[in-house]
Order: C-alpha cells, then structure tokens, then sequence
C-alpha cells in the first residue's frame, strides 16, 4: 500500500519531466498536459495530507542501489508543501500560456518550467539523502534555464551567472553536511537517520553533526538569499514574471524547507541555532527596511522576499517549526499573488483612492495607535495563552506580530482615512492576530512528532533575541513615528543608502565582472 501511495505520488513529476523531452508536442497539448497532472497532484496531495494526518509516515523503495535508490517518503511536511507547490504551479502555468503568447521561445520555457516543478515536487518527497541532493540540484539547473529565457539581455546572464556560482557553493555545503550525516549515522534513509537523531543530547552532541548543522544552515542561506548572498535575486526582473512568481513564490522556500526536514539535527545542534537567528532576524531587518525605499514594485518585492525568507529561518532558529512552516506557506500564496497582480496594482491604487493617502503627524494620534495595538495584543495573547501554554519563542513571534500591527494602526489612524477603514482596521487586526495563534497551533497539531518539541532558550540567547526586538521595534517607528524627521539630513542619507541596498549587490558585481575579465584573459 505504501509503494502504491509514493509511486502514484512520483507519477506526475516524472510526467513533468518528461515534457522536457517532448518539444515536438504542441503547446496545446504541453499545457493540457501540465495543468491536467498538476490538478491531479492536487488532489493526490490533498488525500496525502490527510492519509499522513490520520496514519504514521508512509516511505517507500521504488529502486535500491545498496543504501541509496529512489526512496520516497510521505509524512505531514511532504504532503503539504507538495500539495502547495501543485497549486502554486498551476497558478503559474495558466498565467503563463497568455503571458507569453507570441514568444519565440514559449515551447522552451514551458519545458524547463515543467522540469523545475516536478524537481520541487520531487525534493519534498525524498526520502533519502542521495535523492534530495539530486532534486535540490535539479531545482537550481531549471531556474537556471529559466532565468536565461531572454539569454541576449546583459541583466538576464549577469543574474543567472551569479545564481549559477551562489548555487553551486550551496551544493558545495549541502553535499557536505549529507556526507558528514552519512559518515555519522551510517545510512542515508531519512527515516532512520531521524529515528537516531532523537536519541541524541541537545548538551553534546557529536562533531561531526554540530558541523553538518551549520553547512545545512549555510546551504540554506545560499537558497534563500540571505545577506550577503543575495544580490543575483535583484537582478532577475529581466525574466518573465511567471518566473519570478515560481522562484519568489516556491524555489526561495527550499531554504526553509531544508531546515524543517532536517529539524531533528538542527535541534540538538548549539550553533547552527543561533546562525540562523543572527543571519535570519539582520536579513529580514535588512529586507523589510529596504524593500519601503524602493521605486519598483517588483524590486521592493524582491527585498521582501529577502526579509520574509530571514523571517522564516529566524523563527526555525528559534525553534518554532510549525510558525516557520505556516509563514513558508502564507508568504508563498502571496507573494505569488503579488507578482502575478503587479502589472495591474498601480491603476488598482488608482481607482481605489490609495494616492490619495496622507499622513498627519499627529503626537496624539500615534499615542491612541500605540494603545489599540497594544491592547489587542494583551487581549487576545492572554486568551490564548490561559488556553495553551506559551513559551518565550512563541511571545516573542506574537511580539513581531504586535509590531506589525502596530505599524498599520499608526499609519491608519494618524491619517485622512475614515471612521469605516479604521473600522475595518480593528476587525481586521483582531483576525489577524487570532488567525496565527489559531494556524499556528493546527500546524503543530498537524505536523506532530515531525518536528521536535520547542527546546528552552538559553539565557545569553534570550538577551540576544530580544535585543533583535528592539532592533525590530526601531524599524517599525523609523517607518512610522519618525516621518516627521524625513527631511533631515541624516534620515535622507539613510533611505540613499538602503535603496542601494546598502551597495552590498554593487560589490558582487565588481567580483562578477573580475572574474568574467580573468576568465577572457
């Protein structure tokens, strides 16, 4: 029953990726073929999830070579980011038929596209070590065809060239820390290495995993473009904007996705913990200041994704993994909208009266926004936290929570909106906050023993987490409070600054274009 589950499971990312090999077919028939097998994976997916939530994990042998072979596993993280990402491609595969009508290279993007889904589809059902590395490489391949769709355009080969060298260190990392596993557990099955791994010590544990723990951190970095390596991701506006959804959207959450697998390992690891609260919370302070300075839509959105990414591996630093999953899908589903709508949002701020948006500066005002916010937050974290017990992690998530509420309540109240949008304001906040302690508890309850349990922080660690609050609390009110300085010398040298992105990417270049002169030489 298990090998009939996986095998039909395994179907359709074979049968995306055997229209890699069939060009001769019609673009009507590649993409009924396409949108057929991934509606099919949906519904696959969404039986999956509920066969894994209702029985244990399902793993499965479809070739054995020795340790390795085709080992497919099916647990309550697969099934859901496999079921995510059939959605995510469909939605990007019937944006694309219209978006690239007339396009001579149209047969060939559908290819690679087809290729790159069913290695995603395939890296989250791996089910040892050999197959994940060979389908974590075989993302990076598609995406890099993907991003050479207009191969003449100078921006399109500089971004794909410096994918190209970022990705390979990340393979470089990864095939590392899998060897290192390997060499510690003796197999390569991610069943068994797990099962291993939680007899271990969190106090002590051996070198050979404390290593690999901080090259699956740094592999992770590398996919998920945290500073300092994420200057290619800026560059990428000169492919197709199917693209940019797929890679925003779903290829940026192998990163994430790298960490939750490995969870167990990166548990009783004690530094590759804190590299991903320190790499983590500066890449999302670093991407959510960035991305409000910038005059493109799609460039701010690149930065978001930047910060959204250094959220999401914080928050698995922090050792809440079903926060991390929950925010992985919740940024998937809207960045892909974001991309997707962008073309469309300026004349939507048009008619929607949004220019006409004004700040008043108001002390008083900023003073009854800091009051709801707060209150709101008291209210509703102290009703779930008589319900469920909370851990510091988890206060401290709601605490950034708060603060983004807090950002929207001082923007909307200390302005010209209306008694209604205030209104809808409050509701709506309201939701919000009760829609994440809600999800976040159902993904926990979901996923199970998949995850470990959330481990008691060390006080230095503590300290050193909430000085990144109060780094994150100087944001929000740099960003909100502090506008009424915006034409101060020195806060206009600082927006200069971070709309370069602190010419971080401008140095890549320079080692780009060095390379490029010593390789012509």
């Amino acid at each position: 029953m298990n090998l009939l589950i996986l095998s039909v499971l395994f179907i359709f990312p074979a049968l995306l990726f055997s229209l890699t090999n069939f060009r001769s077919f019609s673009l009507r028939a590649s993409y009924g073929l396409l949108q057929i097998g991934l509606y099919v994976a949906i519904v696959l997916g969404l039986g999956a999830m509920v066969w894994t939530y209702l029985n244990e994990t399902v793993s499965a042998n479809l070739l054995l070579f020795g340790d390795f072979g085709l080992t497919l596993r099916l647990d309550a993280l697969s099934s859901l980011m496999y079921t995510m990402i059939a959605i995510i491609g469909l939605v990007v595969v019937r944006y694309s038929r219209n978006y690239l009508d007339g396009e001579k290279r149209h047969k060939h993007f559908i290819a690679r596209l087809a290729m790159t889904i069913a290695f995603v589809q395939l890296l989250v059902i791996s089910g040892n070590l050999a197959i994940l590395f060979i389908s974590w490489v075989g993302t990076s391949i598609g995406l890099h065809q993907l991003l050479l769709f207009y191969p003449d355009r100078k921006k399109a080969r500089l971004a794909a060239s410096k994918k190209f060298l970022i990705a390979r260190l990340g393979d470089l990392t990864l095939l590392s820390a899998f060897i290192l596993i390997y060499l510690q557990f003796g197999t390569a099955d991610l069943s068994g290495i797990f099962e291993q791994a939680q007899s271990l010590s969190r106090n002590n544990p051996p070198f050979n995993l404390e290593l690999a723990g901080i090259l699956l951190v740094a592999s992770a970095c590398l996919k998920s473009v945290q500073l300092p390596f994420h200057g290619w991701l800026l560059d990428v506006m000169e492919t197709p904007t199917p693209v940019s959804a797929l890679l925003h959207a779903g290829l940026l959450n192998a990163g994430p996705f790298l960490i939750l697998r490995f969870s167990f390992l990166i548990d009783i690891s004690t530094i590759a913990p804190l590299v991903l609260i320190i790499v983590g919370g500066l890449s999302a302070l670093f991407g959510a200041i960035t991305s409000t300075t910038q005059p493109s839509i799609k460039t701010s959105l690149a930065y978001s994704s930047i910060g959204h990414m250094g959220f999401s591996l914080m928050v698995s630093g922090l050792g809440v993994y079903s926060a991390s999953l929950l925010h992985l899908v919740a940024h998937s589903f809207y960045k892909a909208h974001s991309f997707l709508s962008s073309g469309s949002l300026i004349e939507k701020v048009q008619t929607s009266g949004a220019d006409n948006y004004r700040r008043s500066n108001q002390f008083g005002r900023i003073v009854l926004a800091f009051i709801t916010s707060s209150l709101l937050y008291i209210g509703v974290t102290d009703f779930w936290q008589t319900n469920f017990e909370m851990e510091f992690q988890m206060l401290v998530i709601s605490g950034i929570i708060f603060l983004s509420i807090l950002s929207l309540h001082i923007n909307t109240l200390d302005s010209n909106n209306g008694v209604r949008s205030i209104t809808f304001l409050l509701v709506g906040s309201l939701i919000v906050v009760n829609c994440f302690y809600f999800f976040e508890h159902a993904f926990a309850v979901f996923l199970g023993n998949q995850i470990p349990a959330i481990r008691t922080l060390d006080e230095p660690v503590q300290m050193m987490v909430l000085g990144l609050m109060v780094l994150f609390l100087f944001t929000v009110l740099s960003q909100s409070v502090f506008l009424q300085f915006k034409n101060s010398l020195f806060l206009k040298r600082m927006e200069i600054h971070f709309r370069n992105g602190l010419y971080i990417n401008h140095l890549m270049d320079r080692f780009m274009n060095s390379l490029s002169l010593k390789t012509s030489k």
